[in-house]
């Protein structure tokens, strides 16, 4: 009995901690920024699990993060991506050191994901390849074989085949993650 009680106790605590605070996985409480997250997912028809996901991996929630190939804050746009995108969503007076501001970084990356995954029928995997490598690289290879539904292992650059790879594990963890939480809320 005594052990029960301590099994349930250690049960409790374990749980508790997953919900209320930052463990060194920080994916176990992984939305920072969830109200814009949350905001622009909505307003582009993304989820936000996937948005969080591509932050996750992009920059791990890091909104000065920069890439060595000139990529800039929380969901690594390029300057010129962003430049384009805020042109076509009528961001009037952008500049470039806005891309550190979470707020426009979100609507800008969450945007243009949505755009790619029209552009590719629907397509996450293309869509998160074309996020990483760019849209013309994309194109160039699956205009050779359009009506083939492909797999991660289909795409030729290796290191956007482990970008989707990873954005796409982590959206996954993150969905059962809610979908847990959910189970010991007694939400369905």
């Amino acid at each position: 009995m005594h052990k029960i009680i301590i099994a349930s106790l250690i049960f409790i605590a374990a749980v508790f901690a997953l919900f209320y605070f930052e463990l060194p996985f920080n994916l176990l409480k992984p939305v920072f920024h969830k109200d814009t997250v949350d905001t622009y997912s909505r307003q582009y028809g993304m989820d936000p699990l996937l948005i969080s996901a591509m932050i996750k991996v992009e920059s791990n929630f890091a909104r000065l993060a920069r890439s060595h190939s000139g990529a800039v804050g929380l969901m690594q746009l390029m300057p010129s991506t962003a430049k384009e995108l805020a042109e076509e969503l009528e961001i009037k007076g952008f500049d470039i050191k806005d891309l550190e501001n979470p707020d426009t970084n979100i609507r800008l990356g969450a945007y243009y994901i949505s755009q790619l995954q029209k552009e590719f029928r629907g397509s996450l995997p293309l869509a998160l390849a074309a996020y990483n490598a760019g849209k013309g690289k994309v194109q160039s290879w699956y205009l050779q074989n359009p009506l083939i539904e492909i797999e991660i292992s289909d795409i030729p650059y290796k290191e956007t085949r482990n970008y989707v790879d990873a954005v796409t594990k982590t959206y996954r963890w993150l969905k059962l993650l809610k979908e847990f939480k959910n189970l010991i809320r007694g939400r369905v």
